[in-house]
């Protein structure tokens, strides 16, 4: 082969290469390899907050009771595999509040934030747990230091899901890109 012919191929097969790196990038980084805790719209699917968790790992769910307007805190944990409630924690006792009666949990403990229900051990049916945000019960996710308001992240939707899954860096990166 002449210098010139195999000068020319080289430039031929460099003009593939670069495209060939973009794209192969793309399709990494459109790949879902990320675990999150996310937030999205219920119907839309519309992802709203991505944040890295591990196995298990342990958050939490606060909201205002609707009937004594007191806060309950719901500790959830993230297997690896499932969402699991394994507490609930609730300021103050009254109607609507569960009881070790009610097959919720097996041990109830009063301490210094309040009645504590231990032994929950719920398994989340199809491992996303549903809210309605509403200004009450004004769900807050109680996420490593931080607490998030979910009205704030869902930006008017209604209806949405908390789920662990895989997302692309991309949306990783998006979604979480304001956390610490």
């Amino acid at each position: 082969m002449s210098p010139d012919r195999k000068k020319a191929n080289t430039k031929q097969g460099s003009k593939f290469l670069a495209p060939l790196i973009i794209v192969i990038l793309a399709l990494i980084s459109l790949t879902p390899i990320c675990t999150r805790l996310t937030l999205r719209g219920y119907d839309s699917g519309k992802l709203m907050l991505a944040l890295p968790i591990e196995a298990g790992e342990r958050f939490g769910l606060r909201f205002t009771h609707s009937v004594n307007m007191s806060y309950v805190t719901d500790e959830i944990e993230w297997t690896g595999k499932q969402l699991i409630t394994r507490t609930s924690l609730f300021t103050s006792f009254g109607a609507g509040m569960p009881v070790i009666a009610d097959g919720i949990g097996t041990e109830m403990h009063n301490t210094e934030e309040g009645f504590l229900i231990t032994g929950i051990d719920q398994v989340q049916e199809d491992n996303f747990i549903p809210i309605m945000l509403q200004e009450v019960p004004d769900h807050h996710l109680l996420y490593r230091d931080e607490e998030i308001s979910l009205r704030d992240e869902a930006q008017g939707v209604a209806f949405v899901k908390l789920s662990v899954e895989k997302v692309n860096i991309v949306s990783a990166f998006i979604h979480n890109i304001d956390r610490k």
